[in-house]
């Protein structure tokens, strides 16, 4: 169902008629850019990052900065990880579902200041946490790699920055709602509740025996499917059928794929835990959940998939600067649902458990869905905000074919190297020397991969801050819509 009447302009142009932006958007343009050019700086040094972890990746003499203790492997792919996941994932998106929900409901912000606030906050507490990670200072549990007393200050910074979508749900002056609402008012509400516990039983007051693990596989699988997954899905759901100007195939299925959706994402983290001294049923409950995943990604794949292949949509989706990359990450999400639920099971899962397929899957959400998302939305919403133009469609073009060639590169890597190393694992007449030479092959993929991500992040930067420096429109004032 289409979400909005008013025609877009992802190609790079500014509102039609006078060159103010809609009293709506008028409100969100310093939060916004707030939270967007912070997303973007620290996507840049997650890329330089990325390039030196690959690059130790593949080193046999222990890594690039191998003399620097501050740059061992482990301590760069950490940080790595924690600037690309909490400070271009978090930012952008709380920039991204602020837009989608004053843009639906209507809702004029006049509290700005303190969504800067928690904007704010949110990035020195990363910036700390990020050094004291550099300085040795991890928990050793992956995406809460942090100094414990770095997690109530994000907690609270994201009271302040991330649940002014609620709000705006709560104002809208009808009761008509939409998918995207759904998902983003789902996704503001779950984050805080399943961190603070996990910060709780992980960090703070850490759980006895095997609890601790199940707590954190618990927090992963909701930090990605919850926050991340249907963050993008409610871009998804609003993008696709503002820019056809058609309505989605199959909309009368969406309330089941979002009630099914965060009726199952949540219970999946135990699935990561099939074969460790879990007991039985748990993992089955996790195994089960993955499984039952496969409904609400069936249903999306209908009412995303269906609208695209009709009437010419895939057509039109590759000659748009914002359905192309929402397209891509359309298609990464079907993949991700259908090889997760695939790969939960005992057998799958007992081959390439201690492999790269595992990294495969999550960059597949995080990365091939809900970045690939996050680009196409500021496509369409950055001319809106500034009132101007993207000073460069080469670099556009140079920012998708880079991201796109790298990503799927690095996904190769990871998946058909995972499952050829986890063969070569369950082969007991193979040396676990030729197992080794084997993986290593792959090194040399992903640093090309993590080079032509940086280039393409480059490419994206440079246009976007251009764009942002030579912005026309003003920042308290606006047309009626």
């Amino acid at each position: 169902m289409t979400q909005d009447n008013h025609s877009g302009r992802p190609q790079g142009r500014p509102p039609e008629g006078d060159g103010r932006v809609s009293r709506v958007e008028a409100s969100l343009r310093g939060p916004f850019l707030l939270f967007f050019v912070s997303a973007v700086v620290w996507l840049l040094a997650a890329s330089v990052l990325g390039v030196i972890a690959a690059l130790d990746l593949g080193s046999l003499q222990g890594g690039v900065f191998r003399d620097c203790p501050w740059f061992t492997p482990g301590r760069v792919a950490a940080a790595q990880q924690g600037l690309f996941v909490y400070g271009w994932g978090f930012n952008a998106f709380f920039a991204l579902n602020l837009w989608l929900l004053s843009q639906l409901g209507r809702f004029e912000f006049r509290n700005g200041w303190l969504a800067q606030l928690g904007g704010v906050a949110w990035n020195l507490a990363l910036t700390y946490g990020v050094v004291r990670v550099f300085a040795g200072e991890l928990s050793g549990f992956r995406l809460l790699d942090f100094p414990r007393e770095v997690g109530p200050v994000l907690a609270v910074a994201f009271l302040l920055a991330g649940f002014w979508p609620i709000v705006a749900f709560a104002r809208r002056p009808t009761g008509h709602t939409f998918a995207s609402q759904w998902f983003v008012v789902g996704a503001s509400f779950a984050f805080p509740l399943f961190y603070l516990l996990a910060q709780l039983l992980v960090l703070w007051q850490p759980a006895s025996g095997v609890v601790q693990a199940i707590a954190h596989s618990w927090f992963v699988a909701n930090l990605l499917q919850l926050w991340f997954g249907a963050s993008a899905l409610a871009a998804i759901y609003y993008f696709l059928p503002k820019v056809l100007e058609r309505t989605l195939t199959g909309y009368y299925l969406a309330p089941v794929a979002f009630w099914t959706f965060f009726l199952f994402a949540g219970w999946t983290g135990p699935a990561a835990l099939v074969g460790s001294p879990v007991p039985l049923w748990l993992q089955s409950t996790g195994v089960v959940a993955a499984a039952m995943m496969l409904i609400p990604v069936i249903i999306i794949a209908i009412n995303v998939h269906g609208t695209l292949f009709t009437q010419g949509g895939w057509t039109r989706a590759w000659n748009d600067t914002t359905l192309r990359f929402v397209s891509f990450g359309a298609a990464a999400f079907t993949l991700a649902g259908l090889l997760g639920g695939v790969f939960a099971f005992r057998a799958p899962s007992a081959l390439v458990r201690f492999t790269s397929f595992g990294a495969g899957l999550e960059q597949l959400l995080v990365y091939g869905c809900a970045t690939m998302v996050l680009f196409g939305a500021s496509y369409f919403v950055l001319p809106r905000l500034t009132g101007a133009l993207w000073p460069s469609a080469k670099l556009v073009h140079v920012h998708f074919w880079a991201t796109a060639l790298g990503f799927v590169g690095a996904l190769v890597a990871w998946l058909v190297g995972g499952w050829q190393t986890g063969q070569l694992l369950a082969d007991p007449a193979v040396a676990y020397a030729d197992v080794l030479r084997a993986e290593s092959s792959w090194f040399f993929m992903l640093t090309i991969s993590a080079v032509l991500l940086l280039v393409g992040h480059v490419a994206f930067a440079l246009n976007a801050f251009g764009m942002i420096l030579k912005s026309s429109a003003p920042a308290a004032s606006g047309r009626h819509d």
